[in-house]
């Protein structure tokens, strides 16, 4: 269902009253306050919190998407999104959630998508009660994840495949159980074939690199892996042969951004508590302009949750929204001035006291400057597709 047709967002809205959902969003609420916000040093920390990412595995947070007969809950992207606005709102840090939301879409889009009924109940049971956390490997260093850039390989010796290369940048990767490695396995009319393999954390030849120290979305864990003629079977081969670009990686940028709007919605929405907070104290004279200026982010906000869930339901419809990838783009380019709005507020120079506003906003501004330049190139490449049809894509 598009926004072509008028109902989508009616649609949206509706679904997001149901009771299941005000459950849920209650019992998210609860875990966040619980066991997130509690702990003030999580923004600041490069250790990740093992101990809570087990008691969101026994909450069934870490199952959420996946399906009921494998343990997991069975909920919708729209439901999985609405709940990660929660956890950042209530539990007061993106990092985690990122994590989290991560895990949930390599699990979902991956094994449930296309891994084979054995690989299904090797490794379902144990991703929804996070006894194994899985980490996607595709992103190179110095290259990134471009496809004419991957230098991994695994090529066929016997009845196995040896895979070398090296990868990195994964997020979760120092906490990974389970890496799903794309590699080049052969070259068809010029074009480069690439392979995904579920390859275990204890398998021969397979190295951790980093860990790498971000300064944002703390506690989210990044590194890499190094792979030394990992000998591999057939039956670690996931997906079809030499189609896994196409088929899990370019629809996993999709899933990933819009995962990422809700994380990056309930992130503003916990900005403009601690805005409204400071204000209370009085740390500003409440002027006409500054309250307007404070409804207008209100506004920005409600405008991004909208979009946001349009998206996801377009996910949940499974079907091709040509609408999807320019509400994307103006997703991220909101978002941006956003929190241009936001620190036009207090210029360079935040109050003493307001750490927790500090930290959130430096988050949201990464994630702001990471996607913006992706989003330049994605509205020119949008535009002269538009340019090129003979009645200008109306």
């Amino acid at each position: 269902m598009g926004l072509g047709d008028g109902k989508a967002v009616v649609f949206v809205l509706t679904a997001l009253r149901d009771k299941k959902l005000a459950a849920l969003l209650e019992k998210t609420a609860a875990f966040a306050a619980g066991e997130i916000a509690c702990d003030d040093n999580l923004s600041s920390t490069s250790n990740f919190p093992l101990d809570i990412w087990l008691k969101m595995g026994r909450a069934g947070l870490l199952g959420l998407n996946l399906p009921v007969a494998y343990g997991g809950g069975g909920k919708s992207h729209l439901h999985t999104v609405a709940a990660a606005e929660t956890m950042v709102r209530r539990g007061h840090n993106p990092g985690i959630v990122f994590s989290w939301l991560y895990h949930l879409v390599v699990a979902h889009l991956f094994i449930v998508g296309f891994a084979n009924a054995g690989q299904r109940e090797q490794y379902l049971p144990g991703l929804a009660a996070g006894q194994i956390t899985a980490c996607l490997a595709v992103s190179e260093p110095g290259t990134g994840a471009h496809p004419k850039h991957i230098k991994t390989t695994a090529y066929r010796q016997g009845g196995n495949f040896v895979l070398n290369g090296e990868k990195d940048y994964l997020t979760n990767g120092p906490i990974a159980d389970l890496f799903i490695v794309v590699a080049q396995t052969g070259v068809q009319n010029h074009r480069k074939e690439f392979t995904a393999f579920l390859v275990p954390r204890e398998t021969t030849g397979l190295t951790l690199t980093g860990p790498l120290d971000f300064q944002f979305l703390k506690p989210a864990p990044h590194g890499g892996v190094r792979l030394d003629n990992c000998r591999l079977t057939d039956s670690q081969v996931l997906g079809t042969e030499g189609a896994a670009y196409q088929d899990m990686v370019v629809p996993f940028r999709e899933w990933e951004d819009v995962y990422i709007a809700g994380l990056f919605t309930g992130g503003a929405a916990r900005q403009l508590q601690l805005l409204t907070d400071l204000l209370k104290q009085h740390y500003l004279e409440v002027t006409d302009e500054l309250a307007g200026e404070i409804a207008g982010i209100q506004s920005s906000i409600h405008t991004l949750r909208v979009l946001t869930h349009e998206m996801t339901a377009m996910l949940d419809n499974d079907e091709k929204h040509p609408e999807f990838p320019y509400l994307l783009a103006e997703f991220k380019t909101l978002a941006g001035e956003l929190q241009n709005r936001v620190r036009s507020l207090f210029g360079d120079r935040l109050p003493e006291g307001c750490l927790g506003l500090d930290r959130v906003s430096a988050d949201l501004t990464a994630m702001v400057q990471i996607a913006g330049r992706i989003t330049r190139l994605k509205q020119v490449k949008l535009g002269k597709e538009l340019l090129s049809r003979s009645h200008g894509g109306v």
